[in-house]
């Protein structure tokens, strides 16, 4: 038997489980950068040029008719290291779960990004790139996690408008339930056309008598080949305490290129001063295809002499980053290359 006639019966007997699915997809995002970072620790050692993977992720998917407009759906999807080896996690270490979804909406009973995280992720011009706007709206306490052991439902679209709703279980996992363990997490979004408006708020509870919770706005509208985008939110933390930000972003499309830029800012925790920063950052993209783009970027945060966020947060990779001290003023420029398949 020739080669090409042996590749044909391996690629049939492959194809036969996936058959019997009524769809089956693969699909995945690989990103890739290449960054000098300095973190301003004062040191001989606070400079570095690294190699990241950033949020690079496989993922298999797939639905199956029960009629009466019903399907049931799955998804596994895991993080994947283009650059460290020794970067492994659990699979199906991203949204993963099972479900069904019908007129009546969509229920999932497994792993996902929460309702309220869903918010930020449509205004960040800068995801899982330097200059990720959760380096400063997670800062302090972050509200940006998956749920785990989650169930979550979200509403049909009615005239643009639609709810999610997410309950985790039991959010410090381990062989034992804890009802003082969980968290709840929901949002209200509006999109008709070039608006975009999205309102979120999250409570999660670490033990009987600590909880912290949540509440953001977030907006976006496009006029032409100009985008704009803002977020509010404030957070109360475990010590009662609350602690405000927010930003602003902007984005000019010509053609395959697009040009970028977003500001955030962080306020002093409620009690305890000089704990503010910001960050600004600035970028370029090119789309080469529909699947291919490259970009370039740059990156600066400035830290009051009690707050020490970085520009490397979020979604970016970690490889050999120094993390800034209180009161420097760490920045980045990264060139990336991202492929989706």
């Amino acid at each position: 038997m020739n080669k090409k006639l042996i590749t044909l019966a391996v690629a049939g007997t492959l194809a036969m489980p996936l058959a019997a699915q009524a769809e089956v997809t693969i699909y995945g995002k690989l990103h890739v950068s290449v960054e000098n970072i300095d973190n301003d620790v004062g040191g001989a050692d606070d400079s570095s040029t690294s190699v990241s993977s950033n949020s690079s992720r496989i993922g298999f998917k797939g639905s199956e008719d029960l009629g009466n407009g019903m399907k049931a759906i799955w998804q596994l999807e895991q993080e994947v290291n283009l650059t460290d080896k020794g970067k492994a996690k659990d699979w199906a270490s991203r949204n993963s779960f099972v479900g069904l979804t019908g007129s009546f909406g969509t229920f999932l009973v497994g792993r996902h990004d929460s309702p309220y995280k869903a918010v930020r992720g449509k205004v960040d011009f800068f995801g899982d790139q330097i200059g990720d706007n959760r380096n400063v709206i997670a800062a302090v306490q972050s509200h940006d996690a998956r749920l785990e052991n989650a169930l979550v439902y979200v509403t049909p679209a009615m005239n643009g408008l639609r709810a999610a709703l997410g309950y985790s279980a039991d959010t410090a996992g381990g062989s034992s339930d804890d009802n003082d363990t969980d968290a709840y997490s929901l949002n209200v979004t509006y999109g008709n056309g070039p608006l975009w408006f999205g309102v979120a708020h999250q409570e999660i509870n670490t033990s009987a008598a600590l909880d912290t919770d949540s509440t953001r706005l977030a907006g976006s509208y496009k006029f032409g080949d100009f985008k704009v985008a803002a977020l509010w939110q404030s957070t109360e933390l475990t010590n009662g305490n609350d602690v405000d930000a927010w930003g602003v972003g902007g984005a000019y499309r010509m053609g395959n290129n697009t040009i970028k830029a977003q500001y955030y800012s962080l306020d002093d925790t409620d009690g305890t001063s000089n704990t503010g920063a910001d960050m600004w950052a600035v970028g370029f993209d090119h789309t080469l295809s529909k699947r291919t783009s490259v970009y370039a970027a740059y990156a600066k945060a400035g830290n009051d002499a009690g707050q020490s966020i970085g520009v490397t947060g979020g979604g970016h990779g970690d490889r050999g980053i120094v993390s800034p001290v209180n009161g420097s003023d760490p920045n980045a420029f990264a060139v990336g290359l991202v492929h989706k398949f």
